[in-house]
């Protein structure tokens, strides 16, 4: 066996440093050899260290210019030093140069994807996997890219696809408990994060995994269940609402119970053990109990006061407490989250979860920015006294016909130019959609009822309101920032950047 098939031999069982040493010992003798240098950026590829990488491929590419496997090294190099233009122009000579290699067209559609033209990226990727179906390598990069921009069923089925070629791929299970996560399914998240760690207990991907299923998917619900019961409170006077009120702390505490009945015995075990050992686990704790002293208190004054009458002092000293809890809450829990991932190597990111949302939830904040000029009309109209249904369906029909416009139009934006990872902004995916949907609903209800149900129920009424008046406050402090950064792009002021 000659040194180079004993290094692919080593580097095909995870033995990257061996692997290096037998082809270092090769290029020592035979210093112009592409296959050696090509096989030595794989070895720095394996550990993910992109600059020797992209050195060797270099090298790779001056020895053989019109050899394929050069120029696609050295476009993954780039890519993961993120220069998705130079990855591009060299992604486009391995595939002039192998147009039938799966390969060349992966490392075209990630550098297309990191330079922000999605739509090409899908395109290519696609082109991967029509050339090789039942390779998983295309599949897996083409779900990386789906669950990158949320669509997650589409994700889901690649992973699975990569599963059914490669029973054994830990990276695909790994996958699949993230967009477990993202779906809010703690046990499927848990247990492909366990099967995982089962077979490699230091894998950090996976153990992310289940720490985002543990601690936010049923810590952070729990949290979010309790304070809106809290909230419910509020309507304490009111004797139908005594039943209604801890509704959502009793589906919480019912979906706990099923879902810790479905987890695997470790990671049980693993959950039992993270208040003691994870200061992110007593933070959460420390939360839930912030917000379930206001909401007690909340609904106390809520019960007391008379039926009937509008809210006492008490009752709106109470509320604005409460509001209140759940920013520090979420502020104290996002520091501490923040703190343990900059000074415990060891641990795992859980922001990262917000960073991977923070598209969607840039998306959700267009929407909600924009959709306000075209709901506060039609939710003017809505109010008493309401405007004659003719006069409102038309309104609503151009509202709408724009609301629904305004979010392909920033959709598409953001496939072709997205914005940076930014974790706070994900961590408001869920408020930002559930804005998005109440602007729509007002301008929904506007269009469809008849008179007889006016003037706008509150049920649309009041969510509408909040979202609208949030969304007009967002635009006036966004329209400065970019008239700012549009001024100084036409100058060429040295410090421009680019609207979010």
């Amino acid at each position: 066996m000659t040194g180079l098939a004993r290094a692919a031999a080593l580097l095909e069982i995870g033995r990257s440093t061996a692997a290096r040493y037998q082809v270092l010992a090769y290029l020592a003798e035979h210093p112009q050899d592409a296959a050696g240098l090509c096989l030595l950026a794989r070895t720095w590829q394996a550990e993910d260290d992109f600059g020797e990488m992209r050195a060797a491929a270099a090298q790779a590419v001056a020895v053989e210019p019109e050899e394929s496997e050069g120029h696609r090294l050295l476009a993954f190099a780039l890519v993961g030093l993120g220069e998705p233009a130079a990855a591009r122009a060299n992604a486009l000579e391995a595939v002039r140069l192998a147009p039938e290699d799966w390969r060349s067209y992966a490392a075209l559609a990630m550098a297309e994807f990191d330079g922000g033209h999605r739509i090409r990226a899908f395109r290519t990727i696609r082109r991967a996997v029509l050339l090789a179906p039942d390779t998983a390598g295309p599949h897996y990069i083409r779900a990386v890219m789906f669950q990158t921009i949320g669509r997650n069923r589409a994700a889901r089925r690649s992973f699975e696809r990569v599963l059914a070629i490669e029973p054994e791929n830990t990276d695909a299970l790994t996958g699949l408990g993230r967009v477990a996560v993202a779906g809010g399914r703690v046990s499927a998240a848990a247990g492909h994060a366990a099967a995982v760690l089962a077979a490699e207990p230091n894998d950090r991907a996976a153990r992310t995994v289940l720490d985002r299923a543990l601690l936010i998917g049923l810590g952070g619900v729990g949290i979010m269940a309790v304070w809106f019961s809290g909230l419910l409170g509020t309507f304490g006077r009111e004797p139908w609402m005594w039943a209604v009120t801890p509704l959502p702390v009793v589906l919480w505490l019912a979906r706990f119970a099923w879902v810790w009945r479905s987890l695997p015995p470790s990671v049980r075990r693993y959950a039992r053990g993270l208040p003691r050992t994870d200061r992110r686990a007593r933070a959460r704790l420390g939360a839930l109990v912030l917000c379930a002293a206001t909401g007690i208190a909340l609904t106390v004054v809520g019960v007391v006061q008379d039926a009937g009458t509008d809210p006492t002092p008490a009752v709106q000293i109470a509320f604005v407490v409460h509001i209140g809890s759940l920013v520090v809450a979420a502020a104290a829990v996002m520091v501490r989250d923040g703190q343990v991932a900059a000074r415990e190597p060891a641990s795992t990111d859980l922001l990262e979860e917000h960073r991977e949302s923070a598209e969607p939830a840039r998306w959700a904040l267009r929407i909600v920015r924009n959709g306000s000029v075209v709901a506060l009309p039609a939710w003017l109209l809505s109010i008493d006294p309401p405007a004659p249904w003719g006069t409102r369906a038309i309104a609503g029909l151009v509202g709408l016909a724009l609301f629904l416009g305004n979010a392909v139009w920033s959709r598409r934006r953001l496939i072709r130019r997205p914005g940076r990872p930014n974790p706070v902004l994900g961590a408001l995916l869920v408020p930002l959609s559930l804005a998005a949907l109440a602007e729509l609903a007002v301008i929904v209800a506007c269009t469809v009822l008849p008179p007889a149900a006016m003037p706008l129920p509150d049920p649309a009424g009041l969510p509408g309101f909040f979202a609208i008046g949030f969304g007009l406050l967002a635009l006036a402090g966004w329209l400065p920032y970019a008239a700012y950064q549009g001024v100084t792009g036409l100058i060429g002021h040295p410090r421009a950047r680019r609207i979010p």
